[in-house]
């Protein structure tokens, strides 16, 4: 199988159906719930927003006219974005209207203006007008960023009663038929996760729990449950992401000879049994909706 590891794009595509059907069913029913009271226009802003897939999955489940501020650093995913909107209402039979910084996504009497913006979270007050926010939603972003950065961000959205919406934050990898060097493989795994980066130290696999102290600590209300990937046996296409981003990631480690010796007989064995379709994965995963 030939898979262009190198492009976000294509492997953000292929994430999308998993991260639909990992979604806590509970979680979003409380997020929805919170905001059918809400009467006004509906201001979402989205931290990584990368091809924008909280807009194509959230814009029916709404009721509300909205507008949307994308957040994206990186501006190949930005235009990857405009892309996939555009072709998400071109399937959908809905009117795109896109000009040089935003764009406007009709549906019958339902409409949602779309900025966006080039940047990241340590900017949020410069970027959208937290005044008006209602909230902030995230897909898969938040174990990229350090504690110091989610701190600061959620002192911003509670001091300005901004509800927080997090979805697919990683926790913990397992893999099946069980093997006694998996629990030294993803921990490994999980230590580069969490290696010096040039904004501190990402929250990695720990996310999740500092993440829930975090929100705590501003005093928040808070619900959380797992959304796990299963990706069963015949999953090959994501399995072989998975074990890329993996064995990728250890190599850039200060392992020793020995060490990497057992990574190699590890990574052997993954891919022979993917390759046989006997290998099962499960990603696991937590949604966090907090609000004042």
């Amino acid at each position: 199988m030939h898979l262009d590891y190198n492009d976000p794009i294509v492997w953000l595509n292929h994430r999308y159906e998993c991260d639909v059907k990992a979604r806590n069913a509970s979680v979003e029913e409380k997020f929805l719930s919170f905001f059918k009271p809400h009467e006004s226009v509906l201001h979402v802003t989205d931290a990584g927003a990368g091809t924008g897939t909280n807009v194509c999955y959230y814009f029916d489940k709404f009721k509300h006219q909205q507008e949307w501020t994308l957040i994206e650093q990186h501006d190949s995913l930005v235009q990857a974005c405009r892309q996939r909107l555009r072709k998400f209402a071109d399937k959908n039979g809905y009117y795109w209207d896109e000009q040089e910084d935003q764009a406007q996504l009709i549906a019958n009497d339902k409409r949602a203006l779309i900025r966006f913006v080039n940047g990241n979270v340590d900017n949020l007050e410069e970027l959208i007008n937290l005044e008006e926010a209602d909230v902030l939603v995230a897909n898969a972003f938040f174990d990229l960023i350090s504690f110091d950065q989610f701190d600061a961000m959620v002192e911003k959205l509670a001091q300005n009663n901004v509800a927080f919406l997090s979805t697919l934050n990683y926790y913990e990898t397992s893999f099946y038929p069980f093997m006694e060097e998996d629990h030294q493989v993803v921990r490994w795994y999980h230590m580069h996760m969490k290696r010096p980066q040039p904004f501190g130290i990402a929250m990695g696999a720990d996310c999740c729990e500092e993440m829930l102290d975090l929100l705590t600590q501003h005093r928040l209300m808070i619900e959380q449950e797992s959304s796990q990937w299963h990706l069963k046996r015949g999953s090959t296409t994501m399995q072989h992401y998975i074990l890329h981003f993996m064995e990728n990631a250890l190599n850039e480690l200060s392992l020793t000879k020995e060490e990497r010796k057992l990574c190699q007989h590890w990574f052997n064995q993954r891919k022979q049994q993917l390759h046989d379709r006997t290998l099962e994965v499960i990603v696991d995963h937590n949604d966090i909706f907090a609000t004042e």
